[in-house]
């Protein structure tokens, strides 16, 4: 499906260096939008899309963090379109239409992306699983805000998931990809018991503060 020359230079070369980002942004986030990116591809069917073209979307979607969060899907397509070495794989009409994909998956643009890419990497990049974006939220507070207690961090990830996946949030779906509907549904559902989201950030301040007990999906962290 992806060439080993191809993969092997965005494993070498271009996925590691979001590792100099903060954690909730580093290196196992891009593999779970890559991986998130394959399974949309499988579950929809979607035969006039190129795999390795959403490969090499999902793996540059946010280096412009590098940069700072400002316009960071811009200096993403900027740094995809100036990568002299992927003319190796790709066409310059290739490298167009996945340079605007990744200027189209930020989630609070309000404008349908430009392309079938642009649509499977924003639905991709939303990756709705409570846990991990509730462990997200935590550890960008921590790492970002300098919140520390579990009361400030329980209601900084309250207000940040109910503005961006809240019933009445602005989140658009520009695909039918069935896990993310089930998993804000889910979502949802945590938001409205007061007392089961309050135990799962419990539980989550526990893993991150706990330098004993293993992190989900590979992630770590240091406290700063």
């Amino acid at each position: 499906m992806i060439s080993a020359s191809l993969k092997n230079y965005m494993e070498s070369e271009i996925i590691p260096r979001y590792d100099q980002l903060d954690t909730s942004h580093a290196s196992p986030h891009v593999h779970q939008v890559i991986a998130n990116s394959f399974e949309i591809l499988a579950e929809l069917n979607l035969p006039d899309v190129d795999p390795q073209m959403c490969y090499v979307v999902a793996a540059y979607h946010d280096l412009g963090l590098l940069f700072g969060r400002e316009n960071h899907e811009t200096r993403s397509k900027e740094l995809l379109m100036a990568d002299q070495k992927l003319a190796q794989w790709f066409s310059l009409e290739q490298l167009t239409v996945m340079g605007e994909a990744v200027e189209d998956h930020r989630a609070s643009l309000s404008l349908a992306p430009r392309s079938l890419y642009g649509k499977v990497i924003s639905e991709a990049d939303r990756d709705i699983d409570f846990e991990r974006i509730l462990y997200r939220t935590f550890v960008y507070g921590i790492e970002k805000k300098g919140l520390q207690f579990l009361p400030e961090l329980t209601e900084e990830a309250a207000t940040y998931m109910t503005e961006k996946y809240g019933p009445n949030s602005n989140l658009k779906f520009w695909l039918s990809y069935s896990k993310n509907q089930q998993q804000l549904e889910r979502l949802h559902r945590f938001l409205a018991d007061e007392k089961s989201f309050a135990r799962a950030c419990h539980q989550t301040y526990a893993a991150i503060f706990n330098p004993g007990q293993e992190l989900a999906d590979g992630y770590s962290i240091t406290i700063r």
